[in-house]
């Protein structure tokens, strides 16, 4: 993950007291070592989750835990990464830290970051979809590029409809995951939507607004 060594950007240097959390609460995108755009959501409970699907649990993302500085965000991830979201000169920078980096070393990599737009921040991230028969649920990443990765399903492409996130994926299957006063459901199909009977209803649950286990 992300793990080309670039020269760092200078932090700034001013004493001042931590930024609020209100100003990095929700989704941000930026760029890893190859250029390709993943996602980082920051939740009120100081949970935060990665659309980064490259890692060891591919489209289950990444999840950890996420605190305030004097100059942004810090999050620890579960695989031992560690990133950044800085405010420096008026614009967002990203930094992450690979789990070998030692303490006080520069980032393996940087970028910039920027919210996501509101049209779809509320669906970006990791789904947690239904249970398979083998006991085991089906995950799904949702990056703000577009791009959608399944546990089940490989990669795919999503976009926003007038009813919710429409995941389509190169199997054949589509996935629409939206809302409903109960919560959010997924609606799954082959082929043309019949929405008179469709084959699979079932529960989705955006991962990071519970809580979860998480071991940074």
């Amino acid at each position: 993950m992300r793990s080309k060594s670039v020269e760092p950007h200078p932090l700034a240097t001013e004493a001042r007291p931590d930024l609020p959390q209100a100003n990095f609460l929700g989704a941000w995108t930026m760029n890893d070592d190859q250029g390709q755009p993943f996602d980082i959501i920051l939740f009120p409970n100081g949970q935060a989750v990665s659309t980064w699907a490259e890692s060891a649990t591919g489209a289950q993302g990444e999840r950890g835990l996420w605190r305030t500085g004097p100059d942004g965000v810090t999050v620890f991830f579960h695989d031992g990464w560690t990133d950044r979201i800085i405010l420096q000169g008026g614009e967002f920078l990203h930094e992450g830290f690979s789990p070998d980096r030692p303490s006080g070393a520069a980032p393996s990599n940087t970028s910039a970051a920027s919210r996501v737009g509101s049209d779809r921040a509320g669906f970006v991230g990791i789904w947690r979809l239904n249970k398979e028969p083998d006991g085991n649920y089906l995950y799904a990443t949702l990056q703000s590029s577009g791009r959608a990765f399944s546990t089940l399903n490989g990669e795919g492409t999503w976009k926003m409809t007038a009813e919710g996130a429409l995941c389509t994926w190169s199997d054949g299957w589509n996935d629409l995951i939206f809302r409903t006063p109960e919560g959010f459901k997924k609606r799954a199909w082959v082929g043309a939507d019949s929405k008179t009977n469709p084959p699979d209803l079932s529960e989705a649950v955006r991962v990071g607004e519970s809580r979860f286990a998480v071991s940074p």
